[in-house]
């Protein structure tokens, strides 16, 4: 399902206890799938008021942009036998093994063109044990970053939780609101591509309340200019909205232009709704409430990493002892008992 999204400020500067991430980190996703398992540690990171506590566990504040990319760099470098991590910033968006690509894709495609929001995807993380997947992308817009969770999505369309800085207006078309909007788009991609340009030249600019007053559109999601009769002809093959939303060439702009002309003829409704919700163990590296205790954070993780050696070691002995008593139990004496 898709689990939510979270705001943060853009910030730049060295991480000094960069190092104690990746061995704190580690640590801490190795204990988690000794424990947990690895489908249950996935889902907590596709939880988005989960993942701000574990970053902020890992010395990060709870509204920085670094807290994404930063942890989910050391957990990448730390590594992990059962779970990958795949992805990054820019060209390292693509580093995602051929299996996994069209997940990659229709995540990335509906943050940016099903619910536009302004924001830029510059970070894409995937988080696979070969089975179950999360996905974690953040976008940018002027000082402020934005970050979306995944989990094992079968529809990539539903209600969205968000965590972080509200804003005034964001055009959620994969609400369950927003259903009737993307039948007609669909239904719109049956007329002429010419039609289509002409009455989206109609709806452009700011638009007017019922008392005649001027309602300023945000940028972001105002109309664009020009619609390009060759992206429609394109989005006419379409099978799907999804189909459509992923589709090369057809950008936030064109959807956009589509959901305003199906309100406008057949009087859909559309989702205008950014709903929000809101986590310090080590500290911060900004020195708010306090400085990061690098030291602390080195003693908790070579805790960790003896208690998983210990339940490995259990594990082991739990399982000679078994055969032991299974050997016994079908009449055959092993050599050395519990062995």
């Amino acid at each position: 399902m898709r689990t939510g999204y979270a705001d943060l400020r853009l910030c730049t500067g060295k991480i000094p206890h960069y190092r104690e991430m990746v061995h704190l980190g580690g640590a801490l996703l190795d204990y988690m799938v000794e424990t947990l398992g690895t489908e249950e540690t996935i889902r907590r990171f596709a939880d988005p008021v989960w993942f701000h506590a574990f970053a902020v566990t890992m010395g990060f504040e709870w509204n920085y942009s670094g807290m994404t990319t930063v942890t989910l760099r050391a957990l990448k470098e730390a590594g992990n036998e059962h779970i990958r991590i795949y992805g990054g910033k820019g060209r390292e968006m693509r580093d995602v093994p051929e299996e996994w690509k069209e997940v990659s894709r229709t995540t990335a495609s509906v943050d940016t063109k099903v619910v536009q929001d302004g924001y830029s995807i510059y970070f894409h993380a995937l988080m696979t044990d070969g089975k179950h997947w999360a996905v974690i992308n953040q976008g940018m817009r002027d000082k402020w970053a934005r970050r979306y969770h995944w989990f094992d999505s079968r529809e990539f369309l539903g209600e969205n939780i968000l965590v972080g800085k509200k804003e005034a207006v964001v055009l959620d078309l994969g609400s369950e609101e927003s259903e009737e909007t993307r039948k007609g788009i669909m239904d719109l991609l049956e007329e002429k591509p010419e039609k289509m340009v002409r009455l989206t030249k109609r709806i452009g600019g700011n638009q007017l309340d019922l008392g005649g007053n001027v309602v300023e559109v945000p940028y972001y999601l105002k109309v664009p200019r020009r619609v390009r009769v060759e992206a429609l002809e394109v989005a006419r093959e379409a099978q799907s909205f999804l189909d459509l939303v992923t589709t090369p060439g057809i950008g936030p702009g064109t959807v956009r232009a589509l959901a305003f002309v199906s309100s406008l003829i057949y009087g859909t409704p559309v989702s205008w709704k950014d709903p929000v919700k809101y986590s310090f163990a080590f500290g911060t590296k900004a020195g708010v409430p306090w400085f990061v205790e690098r030291e602390k954070m080195v003693e908790v993780a070579d805790f960790l990493k003896t208690a998983v050696e210990e339940m490995r070691v259990g594990k082991r002995e739990k399982e000679r002892a078994l055969k032991g008593s299974v050997g016994w139990f079908n009449g055959v004496r092993p050599e050395k008992p519990g062995v």
